[in-house]
């Protein structure tokens, strides 16, 4: 079954799913939602960053790698 003919399925049998059905399927796309929004907002910060010349150069990112647990 393709995502198309899924979605089909979804969309005419949601008016039978009972509540609890429809309370995880709600939480369920309302992660991924929130996790969408995360990504982008951190994609638009890193991108201002890099505009701003806010980046660490190589040297400076095996450092702090180097550092880390220590």
């Amino acid at each position: 079954m393709n995502i198309v003919e899924k979605r089909d399925f979804i969309h005419s049998h949601l008016h039978r799913a009972n509540e609890r059905t429809i309370n995880e399927f709600y939480e369920k796309l309302r992660k991924e939602e929130v996790l969408q929004e995360k990504l982008e907002s951190r994609a638009l910060k890193s991108e201002k960053n890099i505009q701003l010349g806010r980046v660490f150069s190589r040297e400076e990112i095996e450092q702090r790698i180097s550092n880390i647990g220590r």
